[in-house]
């Protein structure tokens, strides 16, 4: 027998409603864009919560913070169209700022009580070598919030009072070192390109083309023997997944 059996792993396609999380303005559509836009085809209402304003993301220094958190917003706003997502939430943490997990994990944990998604899709915090404090523990704490957002007494602050539960279904990790699934994105592609060119000010010129190549070739690679072209790959678990379980890493 294998954990499977007894944690069968949510099939992400069948998912009706999505809340993707991530660090910064664009991570969504790089690391899932083509699923994100087949997943609304499919009819699934997806929601947006981008933690951070995306303001160190410039190699300028003449450029006002503001005005890259500004520019940022509109991309994300205009990739997020390109998708088909119906609701963006910012919460507009400073870029780079290493955000408290605890604090982090609470005010995501609202959002999902108020959006009440059946899976959650985010960066995987536990990718080797990853370098980026947002990354880590945007990814951290979003996986926390999925597990404790049941629980009614999981706050943001010390609030005495019970709070709504909600229990998520999955989770579905993008960045992975330890794929589990992999999504079918040869009819959607285009539209994850075109929604990554949105990030203008990130993705330009001769940059963009050799980042297009570069997500051609790792999707090619991710479908190899699949019966398709391309392919998204995913981490995907159950919040029980994530406590206290050692064959995790082998789901």
């Amino acid at each position: 027998m294998e954990l499977s059996d007894f944690l069968p792993i949510p099939e992400l396609e069948k998912c009706k409603k999505l809340l993707c999380i991530q660090p910064h303005p664009d991570d969504n559509e790089v690391g899932a864009g083509g699923t994100i836009a087949k997943l609304v085809k499919f009819g699934c209402d997806v929601t947006y919560l981008t933690i951070t304003d995306g303001s160190m993301g410039t190699l300028e220094a003449r450029v006002k913070r503001e005005d890259v958190a500004a520019l940022r917003r509109k991309e994300a706003e205009a990739a997020a169209q390109i998708l088909g997502v119906g609701r963006h939430i910012f919460l507009g943490l400073v870029d780079g700022s290493y955000p408290n997990e605890q604090e982090l994990a609470g005010r995501i944990a609202g959002v999902i009580r108020e959006v009440e998604p059946d899976m959650v899709l985010t960066v995987d915090p536990f990718l080797p070598y990853e370098a980026h404090p947002d990354h880590r523990k945007v990814g951290m704490a979003a996986v926390e919030a999925c597990v404790f957002s049941v629980f009614p007494y999981f706050h943001s602050y010390n609030d005495p009072e019970p709070a709504k539960q909600w229990n998520v279904q999955g989770i579905a990790l993008y960045n992975t070192a330890y794929p589990n699934t992999f999504i079918n994105v040869d009819d959607t592609w285009e539209l994850k390109l075109d929604s990554v060119g949105a990030h203008q000010s990130q993705f330009a010129g001769a940059d963009l083309e050799r980042f297009k190549m570069y997500f051609d070739f790792k999707a090619r690679q991710l479908a190899e023997g699949r019966g398709f072209t391309r392919a998204e790959a995913f981490k995907v678990l159950t919040p029980l997944h994530l406590h206290a379980n050692v064959d995790t890493i082998h789901c």
